[in-house]
């Protein structure tokens, strides 16, 4: 959904590792939402696919607050 709103839009969207911690077999990643060159959310999570999850939810409800009710 938050790559059809922006691809409207015409703007570049991709996601970004920004931390990695924790041993290997408990790791916690921090992926952050880019939209052309600015970073607009950040989400966490136990893989890298829901933590780039998480961040599209909340780039999405900053994009489109209405989604969220």
């Amino acid at each position: 959904i938050l790559q059809e709103v922006v691809q409207g839009e015409h703007e570049s969207l991709s996601y970004v590792l920004l931390e990695e911690t924790g041993p290997d077999h408990d790791k916690s990643f921090t992926v952050g939402v880019l939209i052309g060159n600015k970073q607009i959310s950040t989400g966490m999570g136990h893989t890298k696919k829901a933590a780039e999850q998480e961040a599209a939810y909340h780039a999405l409800l900053q994009l489109k607050p209405d989604l969220g009710e």
